[in-house]
């Protein structure tokens, strides 16, 4: 059976339509490897939020994505309380404000990680050593924040300062605090240090989850507003339009015109999406951080900082245990390192003995952090991506 130029016609450019939507489909869709910079509801990646976010409705609590600026909280009521985990987008002078006025009238909110640090009517930062792996932290005082979870999981960047007399510090050792609380006005903050414990893969360690459903409350008593303002921006029209069935119909103008395009059109070239504008400003955690540690005078942090992240890089990418000395990992990485071998020992004990000292020339500690970064270099620790941050 033959078919006539019509029908091939429409084969030909049903066939192209279905392999240009294949490609499309292919070049947008994000890579497995890549996460968001802050546990997004909709990953399903180990540093997602999207386990919390689904298990919430099932334990009874009604939860909504907040996307309208902060002054529009207490059109929304008091009787609710607004995650904010890790900011990407800087609040300004009246969003900070309009959060104040919120917790002061009744509203509650629960703060994550050190981003969220400037949204709080109070703060006290106390400067140390970030984790990169999980840390035990068991509860300091007995409250509604700490019941039935004696102990949590987390690996934090920044602490509070425990010997804060303005706040309860939940948890932490001797010195800091990872979670803390305190009423200001008629509502009440709540601050994590990080966000692992409402992460796909922190949420399930020890009594993390607990920790989540203390921190927001009973599910009858308010409804849980998790904020994607400081991520994406206030919701536009645009944003509506798509939310709603009408942009079904507008895929189908859109295929329609697609095969508009391709059968009358002369142009062949590849369609390219608009770069888009990173929103982010990937330095201002160092930047934070950095004049932190200038500020009390600490400079042997940086360099306990680089060290710790040093080792923590033998140990995943080329299996040196922690526990190893440093004359163990110079003879080892011998073969590797070349003419920097003889340096290599030398650096590793300086950078122990750094934690012994009262205070460092800031010039030796620049060098330090700078032959570690070398060596790193040199046995390949770092991923490109890695070197970019």
């Amino acid at each position: 059976m033959k078919l006539d130029s019509a029908d091939r016609k429409i084969l030909v450019v049903a066939g192209s339509v279905l392999v240009i939507t294949l490609l499309i489909a292919l070049a947008v869709s994000p890579s497995a490897e890549e996460s968001a910079p802050y546990p997004s509801t909709f990953s399903a990646a180990s540093d997602g939020a999207k386990a919390a976010y689904t298990l919430l409705p099932e334990l009874g609590y009604q939860v909504e994505h907040w996307r309208k600026a902060p002054a529009k909280l207490l059109e929304h009521g008091v009787q609710t309380v607004l995650v904010v985990d890790v900011l990407t987008e800087n609040p300004t002078v009246e969003d900070r404000e309009s959060l104040h006025r919120y917790v002061q009238s009744g509203g509650k909110m629960l703060a994550v990680g050190m981003s969220s640090i400037q949204l709080l009517p109070h703060s006290e930062l106390f400067p140390d050593v970030p984790h990169f792996a999980w840390q035990t932290y068991r509860a300091l005082i007995p409250s509604g924040v700490t019941s039935n979870a004696p102990e949590i999981v987390m690996a934090p960047t920044v602490y509070w300062r425990r010997s804060d007399y303005d706040s309860d510090v939940q948890y932490g050792d001797k010195d800091r605090g990872v979670v803390v609380s305190y009423r200001y006005g008629k509502g009440e903050v709540i601050w994590w240090a990080t966000p692992d414990p409402l992460t796909n893969s922190g949420i399930t360690q020890k009594n993390n989850l607990q920790l989540l459903l203390n921190s927001l409350g009973p599910a009858s008593e308010r409804t849980v507003l998790w904020d994607d303002y400081f991520h994406e921006g206030e919701a536009t029209m645009m944003d509506s339009l798509f939310a709603s069935p009408l942009k079904w119909s507008l895929l189908q103008l859109g295929l329609l015109a697609l095969v508009v395009i391709l059968t009358y059109s002369r142009r062949h070239g590849p369609i390219r999406p608009l770069p888009q504008v990173s929103r982010l400003a990937t330095l201002e955690f160092v930047d934070t951080l950095g004049a932190l540690y200038q500020r009390v005078g600490a400079t042997e942090l940086p360099v306990q900082v680089a060290y710790e992240r040093f080792r923590h890089l033998l140990h995943r990418k080329l299996g040196i245990g922690s526990s190893a000395t440093a004359q163990q990992i110079a003879n080892r990485l011998q073969d590797r390192l070349g003419e920097l071998a003889p340096q290599f020992e030398h650096t590793l004990l300086a950078c122990e003995s750094v934690g012994y000292q009262p205070e460092i020339e800031q010039q030796e500690a620049l060098r330090l952090v700078k032959s570690l970064d070398l060596f790193a270099r040199q046995l390949k620790l770092s991923s490109k991506g890695e070197e970019a941050k």
